[in-house]
């Protein structure tokens, strides 16, 4: 495939959550043009209460890849299923690692695809690469200042006559990914019609500040107008790099400050979660890489997935909240290395799976928190990246987070205790928010649901404590 390039010029208690509910400031370049997207003719106009078409996941639905192996199911898709190449007008889609010759026979021949990519800036420049035929388009999105850049955001725009598959996964564009390791997706199908502009929400607005985060060009960002988005209830989550001031296209907080402002809009609106009580809360975070943690950070991760401050969870439990209180509330499940020995797609599933025996081994990391998964498909490794939050004296009730965030200071950053308002953050990550999920095990059976629909997971809700002899699944 020819490409040509196309280049634009371009800690004081009382007050370490407020500092992030401020708009970011930068200086990003928008790269622009994208034809390929242009609805050429289309009259805008304000359209309200007219009839929904008959979509197949109009309220969203979450599912697993389906494994090498492994029976049809309605838990698990394939990345055919997901795009539904005979039906696909066009297509967004951003990864951190792309395999071209795998994914192209995914798609027809002549259906226009913008792809968003993580790329060495130290090699290739940023800006846009378009194939000779102009169906295939390319971004390297801006890395300005950042020492590890990473694009590992993993985000699907599907259009379709009459509707827009919104999709985010933690799986990759790559074989692996959709055939020997375990990742959830997240769909759902929202209305288009290319001559209304329909009313905007909050999750349209973050989406497309989201979507500008990443250089995705302009006429792809408009497209987002023509799409219904009242039924949309799940919320994002977008990390991007913050070594630096960028544009006011960015949202107010990014990582886990970002997570604390949707947990404090869901204890406004949520009876259920208004008066959580942090005895009774537990948070379960899976990674398929797991960074430098402390019992710090965990303290810090806790309190933004709760939306309160130290002080105020100080206050509720009548004692100072401590790293150590943290350690016990918040349980981080990450494979063994005797699971990453005996997986039965061998090496090449291991080598998904990262964490450095040097941080394991540091002084600060919280050993006590960590936990083993047992994969819902035995001996096999999970890539998904889950944030469970279970509140109650039965942990029933609580929210889920499923996108591209491993459990890393790199992806969801660090609450920053100097004088600035900011959050670092190195990565670009995506992901949402489910609310009112119900967590249950019933005769021995998992039942995780959201809005009586079933949720299923990669793994038994039932965590077990790593014993002295374990070892996480390192990195070669």
């Amino acid at each position: 495939m020819s490409m040509q390039l196309n280049q634009n010029d371009s800690d004081s208690d009382k007050s370490e959550l407020d500092r992030f509910d401020q708009l970011m400031s930068d200086d990003v370049i928008c790269i622009s043009d994208s034809s390929d997207f242009s609805d050429d003719g289309a009259q805008p106009s304000i359209c309200n209460g007219l009839p929904q078409p008959e979509l197949p996941f109009p309220d969203g639905t979450v599912k697993l890849t389906r494994m090498s192996g492994e029976n049809k199911s309605n838990d698990c898709v394939t990345l055919t299923d997901v795009v539904q190449p005979d039906k696909l007008r066009k297509a967004l889609l951003t990864t951190f690692v792309l395999d071209m010759d795998w994914l192209k026979p995914h798609f027809r021949a002549d259906t226009k695809l913008v792809i968003v990519q993580s790329y060495n800036p130290n090699v290739e420049p940023q800006g846009v690469l378009q194939s000779s035929d102009g169906l295939i388009t390319i971004v390297n999105p801006e890395f300005a200042g950042v020492k590890y850049p990473v694009m590992h955001s993993k985000i699907m725009l599907l259009f379709y006559d009459t509707y827009v598959r919104f999709v985010v996964s933690s799986a990759n564009l790559i074989e692996i990914d959709w055939t020997v390791m375990q990742n959830a997706v997240f769909i759902q199908d929202i209305r288009f019609d290319g001559s209304q502009i329909f009313e905007c929400t909050q999750f349209g607005s973050t989406l497309a500040q989201a979507l500008r985060d990443l250089s995705v060009p302009e006429p792809v960002v408009k497209q987002l107008d023509h799409m219904d988005m009242s039924r949309v209830r799940v919320q994002v989550v977008t990390s991007v790099p913050t070594s630096r001031a960028r544009t006011t296209y960015h949202a107010s907080a990014y990582g886990m400050a970002r997570l604390a402002q949707i947990t404090r809009q869901m204890r406004r609106e949520s009876a259920v979660l208004r008066e959580i009580n942090p005895a009774e809360t537990d948070i379960y975070c899976y990674g398929s890489s797991m960074g430098k943690l402390s019992s710090a950070y965990l303290r810090d991760f806790y309190c933004c997935a709760l939306g309160k401050t130290w002080g105020e969870i100080s206050r509720h439990t009548r004692h100072a909240f401590s790293s150590q209180d943290a350690e016990k509330c918040v349980k981080v499940g990450f494979h063994t290395n005797d699971q990453g020995n005996s997986n039965k797609f061998g090496p090449i599933s291991r080598m998904c799976i990262k964490c450095k025996m040097d941080m394991f081994t540091g002084t600060d990391f919280p050993s006590s928190s960590l936990h083993i998964i047992e994969p819902a498909v035995p001996r096999t490794l999970v890539h998904a990246k889950l944030v469970l939050m279970r509140t109650g004296a039965e942990r029933r009730h609580g929210w889920m987070y499923l996108g591209s965030h491993n459990f890393t200071p790199g992806a969801w950053g660090w609450l920053n205790r100097q004088q600035t308002s900011l959050t670092y953050v190195n990565n670009y990550e995506f992901g949402v928010v489910i609310p009112d999920v119900c967590y249950e095990t019933v005769f021995g059976r998992d039942s995780v649901t959201w809005c009586g629909a079933k949720i299923p997971l990669p793994f038994k809700l039932a965590w077990t404590r790593y014993k002295e002899t374990d070892v996480p699944c390192f990195s070669d």
